[in-house]
Formats: structure tokens, C-alpha cells, sequence
């Protein structure tokens, strides 16, 4: 089958089974014509070419190399690449693609499912994006954006092409481009391909599990020469790239599906854990992962202990070559380690997580420079406020990840005061506001239950203090991106004798 192109043509070679035997693998001739260039692109597939005649020059990843007869490249998805051909015979190449895609053993429809009558979270999307999000989706710089059952979005890549970004600033608008929109209703749980007002090629995939509908994914952005529009600067891709996108997608779906399949497995295992009524299987079982834990500390405190003791003789030999600037880093890493490693209790004074925090936002000082301006507004008597151990640097960590990216100037607020009965913390960033959907996302992931910062520090906060406090984002023009922090007020000069901090920071049932 030939397929022909803005900047030549494409001589596909799948249907001859004596040449190509190999199922799922895309071979072809790709012929690029003298004084064309395929357009800056993003590989969806995985290639191996072998250059039967001419000469290009081509650019990997902003690295450019020369091309020739008999050169044989091997070239990885998720980089960007364009060849231009500066010869005066077409440049010609023996193309194999890999997209890798499992066509007979995917669908999209509930009709894969076990058909048992078991209530699937509506928070459940939100929680498998999360788990796959730092990972998986965000290692990827493709565009794409995914959608809850009600049209809400849960996470919106940060990578689209030129074209789209000239045109519709995704960035700017989530979730709220034309082609985010093209498709509603019904429709949205069907898998579908469509073009967007501006003639660029989008597919649809929905997302299943156990039959209801989580919602969906859009990726693509493409412009293909079977399209009816055509755009000089935008890489008129081959047939090898389509079916790229779609593994890619379908890659995509079967995590989140595979991820709610073992979060479902979990929930359903604690519901067990909770019906177990045998005394003596209790005690066996609480004795294993007592021994468990404690294997698990010791060695975590030996490997402490060793990096401890590395970073003081790192920081000798610093202040000994006069890098003072590099040994008051380490020293303050050094004293963040000390205070994980010699402290025992779940709760500390306020006084003692802020000196952690601070200990980490200088060692922030040293990558960003002047750039970072962190203020402290610490009501008076409030540094004696018991708190939970740790919990504060991961609200820090995360004010720096969500809406800090495209900011020069980084301003960094952090509030302490007691309202009545409650200790109430924020941690203000300075960033670009985050959108209700973003906001309404970060929160659910505090919710999840996973093994990320936030999630785990909410964790911490119910087995302290069950439902008495608040943790959530928000954001506003104004202030930028707010989490916030409210939690039982309980001073650490206030414990009654034989009173432990643990037991103070639990609410009483």
C-alpha cells in the first residue's frame, strides 16, 4: 500500500507476509524528496531504519547528526525528531515500527468485565491517575488530557504541539479547548477518532471497570494526509504513527484499569481484615508485622545512621577546602536526618517542624538562589503547639510542585495561629492559580490512599486525630495555590502526667 504525504511517500510492506511475519510490526519505504524535510514530530513508536540511498540531516532531541547510505539507526518513542534531505535524490529508508499494540486482546466496551455487582468509588479515576501520574504519564511528551465520568478533568498533559499551542493555548485554557468538547454525552463512552475545528486528528478512548464508566482519555493531535486540511509546519504523519498513538492509549487505559483492579482488591481485603473476629488469628497476625516493623527500623536505621556519619566527613572536607556555602547545606541535610532518626514520638512542638522545614527550604536556596522568598508569619505562643512528626515538609515539598513551574520569582508564605480550639497552618506559594478541576484533582488525591506525600500525610492526620482536622488545596488569582492545614490545639506544657504526645494527639472515640 502506498501512502502519499506532503514531503513524499510511504511504501508500506505489511500485507506481504513473506516479507513481514512478524505480527504487529510496521515495515515500509519511506522515500523523503529532494528539498523536504519531515516537520519537527514526536515518535509514538519505537524504529529501525536502514538508509538505502541519498542524504538528510537529522535532529534528535535538538541533536543533530548526518545520515547516509548503509547507516542503520535505532530511534526510541517519546523523543522528538524532524530530517530534512539535502541531497538532490529522494532520501530513501527501510522503516520498522514498533508500536506494540495488543489489538486482539484489548476492549473498550463493559462487556470485558466480571459482571459482578460490586459499587466502583467515583473517586476511583482520580486515584489510579494519581497512582500512574508521576511514574508513567508524566515521563511522557505527548498531549493529552483525561476526564472523570462527569466531564470533569483529572490531569492534562503540559506537552502539546506548536500548532495547538498557537491556536488554543491547552495550558492556558484546561480542559476547555474546542476539541476537549467535540465529544459529549453517550458518545464519550465509545471509542471514536475525530477532527478538531482546526483540522487536527484527536482520538477518544474510554475507561472501564468491572462496567462503569470512569471516564476517558484524548491524545492524537495529529495531522494526517488522509485529512482534508493541510499546515506546511505540521508533520504530516505516516500510518506507523496512528497505530503508535493507539498502543500508546490503550497502554494508558489498561493502567488505570489495572491500578483500580488492585486498589478494588485492597479496599476489599481491608473490608476482610475488619470482619476477622479470631482473637488468636489477630495476635498472630499483629506479632508477624510487629517483627516485620521492627526488622524494618532497625535496617533503616543502620542505613542512617551510615549516611549521617558520610555527610559529617563530607562536610569537614568541605570546610576544610572553604566551600562554606557547601557545608552549611550539608550541615542543614545533616540536621534534617538527625531530626528523622533521633526522634521517637508521632508528635512534636511546632517549633521543632519548623526548624526541619526551614533546614530544607535553604537547602531549596541553594538550586534556586535569590529567586526563592519564603516568609514566616508565626503567631506568638503558637511554637509550642504540638503537632504530628513530619508532616509539614511534604505540604512544603508539594507547594513547590504545584504552580511553581513557569514562575521566575518563587514566593513562598508560611502561617501559623490559633483559631479557638485549632491550630490552623498555610502554606502559600506564589505560582500561577490552579483551576477548580486542578484543585478539585489534588484533593482527591490527598483522599487516595496511596503511597504519595500528600496522601500519606492525610493518613497520618486521621490516625491521629480520626475526623477532627481539615487538609485541602485552593487557589486563587491573588495568593496563588493555598493548602491548608487545621488540627486539634493542644500545647505540649499542657500534658498530664504520664501523658505521651501520641496520646495527646489522638481524639478520644
Amino acid at each position: 500500500m502506498l501512502q502519499t504525504t506532503d514531503w513524499g511517500s510511504v511504501l508500506w510492506l505489511d500485507e506481504n507476509k513473506e516479507i513481514v511475519s512478524i505480527e504487529g510490526i510496521s515495515v515500509g519505504i519511506v522515500s523523503l524528496l529532494p528539498g523536504c524535510a519531515q516537520a519537527r514530530h514526536i515518535h509514538y513508536d519505537e524504529q529501525v531504519i536502514y538508509v538505502i540511498q541519498g542524504q538528510a540531516v537529522s535532529v534528535l532531541d535538538g541533536e543533530e547528526s548526518s545520515l547516509k547510505a548503509g547507516d542503520l539507526c535505532h530511534w526510541k518513542p517519546n523523543v522528538m525528531h524532524e530530517v530534512h534531505n539535502i541531497g538532490n535524490v529522494p532520501f530513501q529508508h527501510l522503516l520498522i515500527s514498533n508500536p506494540n499494540v495488543e489489538e486482539e486482546q484489548f476492549k473498550f466496551s463493559s462487556e470485558d468485565e466480571s459482571g459482578e455487582d460490586r459499587k466502583v468509588p467515583p473517586d476511583m479515576i482520580y486515584i489510579a491517575v494519581e497512582a500512574i501520574r508521576t511514574q508513567f504519564l508524566e515521563s511522557l511528551q505527548y498531549g493529552y488530557i483525561i476526564f472523570d465520568a462527569a466531564g470533569n478533568t483529572v490531569l492534562q498533559s503540559r506537552h502539546y504541539p506548536e500548532y495547538c499551542e498557537e491556536l488554543c493555548r491547552p495550558d492556558e485554557n484546561v480542559g476547555s479547548c474546542p476539541c476537549m468538547r467535540q465529544i459529549s454525552g453517550e458518545i464519550r463512552k465509545l471509542e471514536n477518532v475525530f477532527e478538531c475545528p482546526w483540522g487536527m486528528k484527536v482520538f477518544h478512548y474510554p475507561m472501564f471497570f468491572r462496567g462503569t464508566f470512569l471516564g476517558c482519555i484524548q491524545s492524537g493531535y495529529i495531522r494526517h494526509s488522509k485529512g482534508q486540511r493541510k499546515k506546511e509546519t505540521v508533520y504530516d504523519v505516516p500510518d506507523s504513527v496512528i497505530a503508535g498513538i493507539r498502543a500508546l492509549l490503550r497502554r494508558i487505559v489498561k493502567a488505570v484499569r489495572n491500578f483500580c483492579e488492585f486498589e478494588q482488591f485492597r479496599r476489599e481485603l481491608f473490608e476482610k481484615e475488619l470482619r476477622i473476629s479470631s482473637y488468636e488469628e489477630s495476635q498472630k497476625i499483629l506479632m508477624q508485622n510487629l517483627r516485620e516493623a521492627k526488622y524494618v527500623m532497625t535496617d533503616l536505621k543502620i542505613k542512617n545512621h551510615f549516611l549521617f556519619n558520610t555527610l559529617n566527613s563530607m562536610a569537614s572536607m568541605a570546610l576544610e577546602g572553604g566551600m562554606v556555602p557547601l557545608y552549611e547545606s550539608i550541615v542543614d541535610l545533616s540536621k534534617m536526618f538527625r531530626y528523622s532518626l533521633k526522634n521517637q514520638n508521632s508528635m512534636v512542638s511546632l517549633e521543632k517542624e519548623l526548624g526541619y522545614v526551614e533546614a530544607y527550604l535553604r537547602l531549596q536556596g541553594l538550586r534556586y538562589g535569590d529567586k526563592l522568598k519564603v516568609v514566616y508569619e508565626i503567631q506568638d505562643g503558637v511554637k509550642g503547639a504540638l503537632v504530628p512528626f513530619n508532616f509539614l515538609q511534604p505540604i512544603v515539598e508539594n507547594a513547590f510542585i504545584h504552580g511553581f513551574q513557569a514562575e521566575d520569582e518563587k514566593r513562598l508564605r508560611i502561617r501559623a495561629e490559633r483559631r479557638r480550639n485549632q491550630l490552623r497552618i498555610q502554606v502559600i506559594n506564589s505560582g500561577k492559580a490552579l483551576t477548580p478541576q486542578a484543585c478539585y484533582a489534588i484533593n482527591q488525591g490527598i483522599l487516595s490512599n496511596t503511597s504519595h506525600g500528600l496522601s500519606m500525610i492525610y493518613q497520618k492526620l486521621v490516625s491521629l486525630y480520626q475526623a477532627d482536622f481539615s487538609l485541602r488545596a485552593s487557589s486563587k488569582e491573588t495568593e496563588g495555590t493555598c493548602f491548608g492545614l487545621e488540627i486539634p490545639w493542644k500545647l505540649e506544657e499542657e500534658l498530664t502526667a504520664g501523658e505521651t504526645p501520641e496520646a495527646a494527639g489522638r481524639t478520644a472515640v
